[in-house]
């Protein structure tokens, strides 16, 4: 570009300086080719191989690449291969070449050669086969839509399959049946019109076949061993009672630094008496002694509230067992749920059965809750334990790694506290966690400081200073970890909020987020309203004027102008009626308040009264005094200075 290029261009923001530059087009042959080697290098895979010449990596070696643009061929070469107009069948059946004119007819010719190219049709043709079987057998597939997407991306041309199995195996629990068949074997099970397995089974092959009974026998074979090691299992464990495998947890390790799952195990105990009693859901004197408490007997326990915390705590303590059982070991994807069959089996009550069988709820984002409270409180303590354990030891997620799935185990709390309405405080519960965790993580970090020293004295040739000391760590870490709550409630509010309604009310406090979460909605639904606007723009207004103010209290003998008394008689009337309906979380009434009785005053004491007076200082101090006590009074609801207003105030 030279200087010759430059113009002056008169726009609706004043006269700039532009250069226009014209860049001739290119054909996009040459365009898409060079755009397909880019995709196709930067696909990635688990597991990838190299095979003879060249850098490229890929899942399998690359035997031909087809390229057609309106029918002509596009050329491109990948890994040492040339684009070509001719493509292959399915392998065994038809993995002959052939010439392909159009992508109509290369979606038409593959399907005769048995691929079936397109996801959906694939995946619409195994589900119509498979409940056809299903229904042979009297029964109906049991509904798995991720199996079904998955198995739809492992085959090319899905055939399905039924076969059966013994009976005596139907005696095994539901879940270890669905396992054997879905994980291990991508199998679908089919159940009857009361929701009962039958003994039967669906599965899904890769090629048509002369004789389905040889594949479906094979097939059999294989799911008949793993239900017999199932069977072998579940038998096995149920020789160990749960509550005696508690002091075995002690030689399985929940993280190094962290210690075993006993430790993890009593620290959810505790945490969990002082989750229920923060909640109102239970009461027990020397939270701290809720392991020792346990061996009480629960018809001994007068108080439902103690009850609740006896239960929740015992819970806790069974909670891991289940990992040193043989079930988990062959089925891991089972923990939780044999825990809580193994602790019903042995006797234990079931609000203490079903807490252990669904503490690890919700596994992913939209999966159910917990049912019982006890489960929710118990899944809550296992999340925050977790996370206080991985934060205060340095196992932080970033922003490509997240290993101990922290963000999960967060989303899954802020689940389970919107979804029950829990009222507690979050940084409150937070300090609980550290507490009962200080000593691991003071260990680690001791033991990180001391490295550390050893390692600087050996550059420098001198001996380490010993012992160490670490800063206290407690503030910063509930710091730290507040705030990675509050990005993942905002994460959660903003997928039905807007984006700025969020940002206003978590500004304002979120310790409470069950509280925040519904004065998000309030404000959501007020900013809807003709009002929303000028109640913004004032609060704005008073935000501006009180910012540098250091706080003071009203003197009500320097209200001179009769615009500033009219607005404290209208904040006095107002301050208790607004607080009794924040209390009452009437969060959208509260907001209409602000609107009706507070912006006319406000208007008024604006237009009329000179705030920063110069030649009357004590009566502009108490002027922002009495501004700062509106601040006080919208800010309980939101920082309204982050919400936009259409005009862009």
């Amino acid at each position: 570009m030279e200087i010759e290029d430059l113009q002056r261009v008169q726009t609706a923001k004043g006269e700039v300086v532009a250069v226009r530059r014209t860049t001739p087009g290119r054909p996009t042959s040459e365009i898409l080719g060079s755009a397909v080697v880019s995709v196709l290098a930067g696909l990635a895979f688990p597991k990838t191989m190299r095979w003879g010449e060249g850098e490229h990596l890929f899942a399998r070696p690359v035997h031909w690449l087809l390229g057609l643009l309106d029918g002509e061929l596009l050329e491109f070469e990948f890994a040492g291969v040339r684009s070509g107009r001719s493509s292959r069948g399915h392998r065994f059946s038809h993995p002959e070449s052939f010439e392909v004119a159009s992508v109509k007819e290369y979606f038409e010719e593959l399907q005769k050669r048995d691929v079936w190219i397109d996801p959906r049709a694939r995946r619409e043709k195994l589900v119509a086969e498979a409940q056809h079987l299903a229904e042979e057998a009297g029964g109906q597939l049991l509904v798995d839509t991720a199996l079904e997407e998955e198995v739809a991306h492992l085959v090319e041309c899905p055939v399905a399959v039924r076969g059966h199995f013994d009976d005596q195996y139907l005696a095994l629990p539901r879940n270890v049946l669905i396992a054997a068949m879905r994980n291990h074997q991508r199998y679908f099970a089919i159940e009857n019109s009361q929701g009962s397995l039958l003994n039967g089974f669906v599965a899904i092959g890769n090629s048509p076949t002369a004789d389905p009974q040889v594949v479906c026998h094979g097939n059999e074979r294989v799911l008949s061993a793993r239900l017999e090691d199932a069977r072998f299992f579940f038998k096995a464990d149920q020789e160990c009672a749960p509550i005696d495998r508690v002091p075995k947890l002690e030689e399985m390790i929940f993280q190094a630094d962290l210690g075993s799952y006993y430790e993890k195990a009593v620290r959810m105990a505790s945490l969990s008496a002082g989750l229920a009693y923060q909640l109102g859901l239970g009461a027990w004197d020397g939270l701290e002694r809720v392991v020792e408490a346990i061996s009480v007997r629960i018809d001994e326990v007068e108080k439902p509230t103690e009850r609740f915390t006896w239960k929740v705590a015992r819970a806790a303590l069974l909670s891991k067992t289940d990992l040193l059982t043989e079930m988990v070991g062959e089925f891991p994807e089972l923990q939780g749920e044999m825990g809580g069959i193994y602790a019903e089996l042995a006797g234990e009550e079931e609000p203490i059965t079903t807490a252990v069988k669904e503490h690890y709820k919700p596994r992913y984002r939209g999966d159910e809750l917990p049912a019982s409270d006890e489960a929710c409180v118990l899944s809550l303590a296992d999340r925050l334990d977790t996370l206080v354990g991985c934060f205060g030891v340095g196992l932080r997620p970033t922003g490509s790694a997240d290993p101990y799935a922290l963000r999960r185990q967060c989303l899954g709390a802020i689940a389970i506290i919107l979804g029950r309405g829990y009222r507690l405080s979050l940084e409150a519960s937070i300090e609980k966690a550290i507490a009962l965790a200080y000593d691991k993580v003071e260990a680690s970090l001791l033991k990180k400081a001391e490295i550390k020293a050893r390692r600087a004295a050996a550059r420098k040739g001198k001996e380490p200073v010993l012992p160490v000391e670490v800063e206290p760590f407690q503030d910063a870490l509930v710091v730290d970890l507040v705030e990675f709550f509050k990005g993942r409630l905002r994460q959660w509010l903003a997928e039905n909020l807007p984006a700025d309604v969020v940002d206003a009310v978590l500004a304002a406090g979120m310790d409470d987020m069950t509280e925040a979460s519904r004065r998000a909605e309030a404000l959501a639904a007020f900013a809807r309203q003709p009002a929303f606007a000028d109640l913004a723009v004032a609060f704005k207004r008073v935000a501006n004027i009180i910012k540098d103010f250091g706080g003071a209290e009203v003197d009500e003998s320097l209200l001179s102008e009769s615009a500033e008394r009219e607005l404290h008689e209208v904040f006095k009337k107002t301050a208790p009626r607004f607080e009794e309906l924040v209390s009452g979380s009437r969060y959208e009434q509260a907001l209409g308040l602000l609107a009706s009785e507070l912006r006319k005053p406000v208007d008024t004491f604006f237009d009329q009264v000179l705030v920063n007076d110069p030649d009357d200082l004590p009566r502009q101090e108490n002027r922002k005094a009495l501004l700062q006590e509106l601040y006080g009074l919208f800010g309980r609801m939101a920082d309204f200075t982050r919400l936009q207003t259409k005009d862009g105030v």
